[in-house]
């Protein structure tokens, strides 16, 4: 396809093809790459911030064993629980008891009870004396507490009392020798733990929404919905976590994506802890937690594409100043191909360099040279030829007349016999010199028709090679106009760019109206929405950012459609140029190779003419050799004047001398067209 081109297309198009190849491949590349590592980025920071969940939320469980465990330590608990008859130490329990709850903070209930769960004192003095747990009940909290060797967590529960999510813990009371005594109970209510889990969860990213679980029995313990709080879980996402947990319990920590019942995919993690049976659960939409992904390889996509595009330009524009000599060669060539063999000025300064275009300027210089030479010597070899046909025709007038004079002459001159016969004997050596020379001349003739027809056959040869280039030449330039229109109809699948920024321009609007609800959102929670405020404001600030961007890549896009157009008119105009000159010039090369075979042709016929009128002439000398010979053989009586037979005899020889000196003319002019051939040949 690419052969029929100019050298300027073909090496911009390769080296625009090698570029876009190269950079889609880096783009492709890059993309990979960037999409793996942020993707894992993103996954372990969510499992980091679910650790520090995690540590957090043992923390505040740790602190709440602990508070629990120093109520069990205390005197006058142990010192009533020994006694519990003993109504002063009862009523000195009671008020530590409630003293010691109010120093909590956000506790359900505080109590202190008998092995068999006969409450002795509680937070709230009406419980006391009440026995909360009889038979397989009591029997499986006893063992749990014997069984974990002091504090027994129970884990987050509704409370019966209350029913709301409270912390159930439990803690045995030892005597000095170990002998349990009794117990102590109570725990926190879990909003205290979604409360500060809500101020965990503000200083992360707003991407990511939290949630914490009972992993056996899928209830919300926490979450930023709080009306999910003590619900059963219907997530997808959550429903697989269970799963995940139920099947694998020694994992405690996972991440994975799923498609959500809103058709949107979300990311996942968890960390579970086994010892309390609770998870806790980050979810992050996949579009908004790797928008920055997104949005970088946008940018670079565009970036490529504008790289692909400079490259491109500077190519043409460098290949297109770097091969501006071929032109005038091209130029030059045209010249020679219409017969026009002046030298182009502008190829002169490249004349004797080493490179291409020197070489070739050299050899286009030293061509018009030889043309110029061969054209001037053919001129006077013409010239001499007609001036030589012109002498011969007039020689041979003066020689028939004096042959007709000489004819009446001897008559006369009978008596003079002897003395003719001597003067006729010179004569007809000087005629058989003549009719020598004659026979060179037409050897001569002879190879300069040889050297004619051989050129001939070259010139034929070159007006085939001449055919065959035309016809190649237009079946190429019709595979080139297919290429091109091929190409324009790829270059316009550039416009889908203008689409992708229409639909980045609709995000953007988005994003900025959620902005401005989430400022407003934050206006309203106060000084606690501040740094949601700050938030939404640069996610504002992304937005419009955003916005530009695409602005600017729809301008680019426009440009682009209009340098477009101008490429497309840049071909058709070159395709017209090449249809109407360089194809029309090649047909009139052809046709100038006919006109040389004509003109050749034309040289043939006059050789040949030159040779028939050679035979004629020697025919002629023959003639009159003859007739001398007879004359003198005759022995004719009759007497002529001596002066006249002299006078007629001096017009011979000077005839005689006519001719050689115009076959010595002829014979230059043949060694002349002998080297002109040579030339061809070479």
């Amino acid at each position: 396809m690419m052969k029929n081109m100019k050298m300027k297309t073909v090496l911009t198009s390769v080296i625009t093809i090698l570029t876009i190849t190269g950079i889609a491949l880096f783009y492709l590349a890059t993309q990979m790459n960037m999409n793996s590592l942020i993707k894992k980025n993103a996954e372990q920071s969510m499992k980091t911030e679910l650790n520090a969940q995690t540590v957090l939320i043992g923390e505040y469980v740790n602190h709440q064993e602990d508070l629990l465990e120093e109520f069990s330590k205390s005197p006058e608990i142990i010192d009533y629980l020994r006694d519990v008859s003993d109504t002063k130490k009862q009523k000195e329990a009671q008020e530590y008891t409630e003293n010691y709850y109010a120093g909590l903070d956000n506790w359900e209930g505080l109590y202190a009870g008998e092995w068999d769960t006969h409450i002795v004192t509680h937070s709230n003095p009406e419980v006391v004396g009440m026995t909360i747990r009889e038979g397989d009940a009591l029997k499986q909290l006893q063992d749990a507490m014997t069984n974990a060797g002091g504090l027994y967590n129970a884990g987050i529960i509704i409370s019966p009392a209350s029913q709301k999510l409270t912390l159930s813990m439990y803690c045995p009371v030892y005597d000095t020798d170990k002998t349990i005594l009794g117990y102590v109970g109570g725990g926190p209510f879990a909003e205290g733990l979604d409360s500060l889990l809500a101020d965990m969860n503000g200083t992360q990213t707003a991407l990511e929404k939290y949630s914490m679980i009972n992993a056996e029995t899928g209830m919300y313990i926490f979450d930023e919905d709080a009306s999910l709080i003590t619900t059963q879980a219907e997530d997808e996402g959550i429903l697989q976590v269970m799963n995940k947990i139920q099947s694998d319990k020694e994992t405690t920590v996972g991440s994975f994506s799923y498609k959500g019942a809103d058709g949107r995919n979300y990311v996942m993690a968890y960390q579970y802890n086994e010892a309390h049976g609770w998870a806790v659960i980050s979810k992050a939409e996949e579009k908004q937690l790797y928008a920055d992904v997104y949005r970088v390889m946008h940018k670079l996509s565009a970036i490529c594409g504008i790289a692909c595009i400079l490259i491109a330009i500077l190519s043409w524009l460098f290949i297109h100043m770097g091969t501006k000599p071929l032109d005038y060669v091209t130029s030059a060539l045209h010249d020679l191909k219409d017969l026009r063999i002046q030298k182009d000025p502008r190829l002169q300064k490249y004349v004797g360099r080493k490179s291409e275009v020197g070489q070739i300027a050299s050899a286009l210089d030293s061509l018009s040279d030889s043309l110029s030479d061969i054209i001037a010597k053919l001129g006077l070899c013409s010239d001499s030829l007609t001036q030589s046909a012109e002498k011969m025709s007039g020689c041979s007038d003066v020689l028939v007349q004096c042959v007709g004079e000489n004819a009446s002459a001897t008559e006369h001159f009978a008596e003079h016999a002897e003395e003719i016969n001597h003067t006729v004997g010179q004569v007809d050596a000087g005629i058989g010199e003549i009719a020598d020379v004659v026979a060179q001349v037409e050897t001569k003739i002879q190879l300069g028709s040889t050297r004619s027809s051989e050129l001939m056959q070259k010139v034929s040869s070159m007006r085939q090679v001449a055919t065959e280039s035309l016809d190649h030449t237009n079946a190429k330039m019709a595979e080139n106009h297919a290429a091109i229109e091929n190409a324009i109809e790829k270059l316009q699948s550039l416009t889908q760019i203008d689409e992708m920024a229409k639909q980045i321009l609709d995000i953007t609007n988005q994003t900025n109206l959620l902005s401005l609800n989430a400022s407003i959102e934050a206006a309203r929670a106060g000084e606690a929405g501040r740094g949601f405020n700050i938030v939404a404001g640069e996610i504002g600030n992304l937005a419009n950012s955003s916005h530009q961007t695409a602005t600017a890549i729809q301008a680019i896009c426009e440009e682009t459609r209009a340098n477009i157009s101008l490429v497309q008119e840049c071909f058709d105009n070159i395709l017209e140029f090449l249809e109407k000159d360089v194809t029309s010039q090649f047909a009139g090369f052809v046709s100038a190779t006919n006109e040389y075979n004509d003109s050749i042709a034309q040289i043939q016929e006059i050789i040949q003419e030159m040779s028939e009128c050679s035979d004629i002439f020697a025919r002629s000398v023959n003639d009159i050799q003859k007739q001398i010979d007879h004359v003198q053989d005759n022995p004719d009586d009759a007497q002529v004047h001596t002066d006249t037979v002299l006078e007629k005899v001096e017009q011979t020889r000077k005839t005689t001398e006519d001719l050689a000196d115009i076959v010595k003319v002829n014979e230059e002019n043949a060694s002349s067209i002998r080297e002109i051939m040579a030339r061809f040949s070479n």
